[in-house]
């Protein structure tokens, strides 16, 4: 006779031979149950180097996350490759909500410009739009233009006259401003940096003329009166309120932010994403989380994954109709 224990033991063992016949390895027919979601540690994979915005971003994420879910939730940086390495690294991982990547607005500048090995819409499971950050155009303080109006009219008496730094070709700082100077009908000329502080000191120093940068960083430099604001993509804020919306400048068409979200490998179960999606919008729900994004000069958002979706989808078919206008090419 066969113990009743031994049995359950055979049938067990027989389930999942099944689907390792099927191409089902064991641990992905135990992922498909959601119920017990997480029982181990989650990884948020940062495809940019530590100390960054979208570094401290998911940090911050992961620690409220933690004290949520009940498991640590541990960030790990693999930068390179403008943040491509990374993801890749993420969206090849297994589809079980274990491993997340935090994406930024690179990931729609590198689909549109470059061939990558993964697809940048159809590989990744979205879960939240996190937050959004304007950005903003920095001039040196001896140029002879005090507005975005004289600016314009400075460009275009001088075409290509006008430099500006970037973080990078194609980068978001790069399109961004290739997008502004096509609104404007003006040509600047680009020169491009390894990273946004060489360019910001540049631009401080008199090297070049402009370059757009996060709001974060330059409200200091341009309140210590180091740098000028000539304009800002969404609306004009608090701590620099003499610098307008390019609505108000003229060029209601420009549009540009910087912002982070989260997503993961296609393929991770509904229940998870939405479990994920409730808990990041429980965290920036939180006064502490709220007062830190805001603080930084972000917004917090906290989007469906559908909303995320769509953000993606539009950028990318933004930044490869600047790319074909501008004939960027990638390096």
């Amino acid at each position: 006779m066969v113990s009743t224990t031994r049995r359950r033991l055979i049938t067990s063992m027989g389930a999942l031979s099944v689907g390792s016949g099927l191409g089902i390895s064991a641990p992905a027919v135990l992922a498909q149950g959601a119920g017990d979601y997480p029982n181990r540690p989650i990884k948020i994979i940062v495809p940019l180097a530590a100390g960054g915005g979208g570094d401290l971003t998911a940090r911050q994420l992961a620690q409220h996350l933690t004290e949520r879910m009940g498991v640590p939730v541990v960030v790990e940086n693999r930068p390179g490759a403008g943040g491509s390495i990374g993801t890749h690294a993420a969206i090849k991982s297994p589809p079980d909500g274990y491993t997340l990547v935090m994406l930024s607005s690179s990931h729609t500048c590198n689909a549109a410009l470059r061939e990558l090995p993964f697809d940048s819409i159809n590989d990744i499971e979205p879960i939240t739009l996190f937050k959004r950050e304007s950005l903003i155009l920095v001039g040196n303080k001896d140029l002879p233009v005090k507005n975005f109006g004289e600016l314009v009219q400075w460009a275009k008496r001088e075409p290509g006259v006008v430099t500006y730094g970037s973080s990078g070709v194609g980068g978001i700082t790069h399109l961004s401003m290739e997008h502004l100077a096509d609104l404007a009908g003006i040509k600047l000329n680009h020169v491009a940096y390894k990273g946004t502080g060489p360019a910001l000191q540049d631009t401080i120093g008199g090297t070049v003329n402009l370059m757009f940068s996060s709001v974060a960083i330059v409200v200091p430099v341009i309140q210590e009166k180091r740098a000028i604001g000539l304009g800002i993509a969404d609306a004009r804020i608090p701590a620099l309120p003499d610098v307008p919306s390019f609505k108000e400048a003229g060029v209601p068409g420009f549009k540009s932010d910087l912002w982070h979200a989260v997503a993961g490998p296609k393929g991770i179960p509904k229940e998870i994403v939405a479990r994920l999606n409730k808990e990041m919008a429980e965290v920036l729900k939180s006064p502490q989380m709220q007062e830190r994004i805001r603080s930084e000069g972000s917004q917090p958002v906290g989007s469906s994954p559908e909303q995320l979706l769509e953000t993606i989808r539009a950028d990318i078919a933004q930044w490869k109709d600047v790319i074909r206008k501008a004939d960027i090419k990638a390096t």
